[in-house]
């Protein structure tokens, strides 16, 4: 199921299993949608990672620093 897009029967057990069971075909749609764009992009950088040698300890870093107003 990996490289597969999901089918809407699919997404709806799915959906089930968590309990999900009030949700509408509008909301249905969406979370096809979603679940088969995280799909895609999880296999992209799985595509990448295995291309370019990258690891996941080569994401960047973001450092954030509290600013104590007394700068010159």
């Amino acid at each position: 199921m990996e490289n597969d897009t999901l089918t809407l029967a699919e997404v709806r057990r799915m959906a089930a299993d968590i309990g999900l069971t009030h949700l509408t075909d509008e909301h249905m749609q969406q979370l096809l949608r979603a679940t088969n764009a995280a799909h895609a992009r999880r296999a992209a950088l799985r595509t990448l990672m295995q291309t370019q040698g990258i690891t996941y300890a080569d994401e960047p870093s973001h450092v954030f620093r509290l600013d104590t107003g007394d700068q010159r």
